[in-house]
């Protein structure tokens, strides 16, 4: 249902969120919880210093280490990426609003918009969690080649669900 805000800088259209969004959100703070964990165990309980340059083999760079501070980093990027993404996905509609030809589409591409920023931000709490692990388990026994087609797959999602998105926006016109 199409209603405008009192702010004039931008259109509003509320929406529920649909229950896919619902179970993506949830995952993805599952996630971050996830690597919330990761890294208070990785800061913790492993050394200072730890490897974080492998071969696709899994075999370990020696002279390529770092600190094991990367694994909070990565924790607050996908805090920054989750709050930006969410912010964006909050004034989405004010975007989408001076391109909209066909005010009877604006709910779908909006919640196709919705949508896939969620996906986005499962996808990237998952690369982040899955590196946070990689790591530490470099640390601990080394990585085995298998490890690299996950990060791979991982890496590869978000441009599929950007593909997928532009698909379903060129259905709707």
């Amino acid at each position: 249902m199409l209603s405008s805000s009192s702010s004039k800088c931008r259109a509003g259209l509320r929406l529920a969120p649909t229950t896919l969004e619902q179970r993506v959100e949830l995952l993805t703070r599952f996630l971050l919880l996830l690597l919330a964990m990761l890294s208070g165990w990785g800061l913790f309980f492993l050394p200072g210093t730890i490897p974080i340059h492998y071969s696709l083999s899994g075999s370990i760079h020696p002279d390529l280490t770092g600190s094991k501070w990367i694994l909070a980093l990565f924790f607050l990027l996908a805090l920054t990426l989750y709050g930006l993404l969410s912010l964006l996905s909050r004034w989405l509609y004010a975007l989408y609003h001076p391109f909209m030809t066909a005010a009877q589409r604006a709910e779908q591409r909006y919640q196709l918009g919705r949508l896939l920023l969620a996906g986005l931000k499962l996808c990237l709490s998952a690369l982040l969690a899955y590196l946070s692990w990689m790591f530490i388990q470099g640390a601990i026994s080394g990585l085995n080649g298998w490890i690299f087609i996950g990060f791979l797959c991982l890496a590869v999602l978000p441009l599929l669900l950007v593909i997928l998105y532009l698909i379903q926006i060129q259905r709707l016109r």
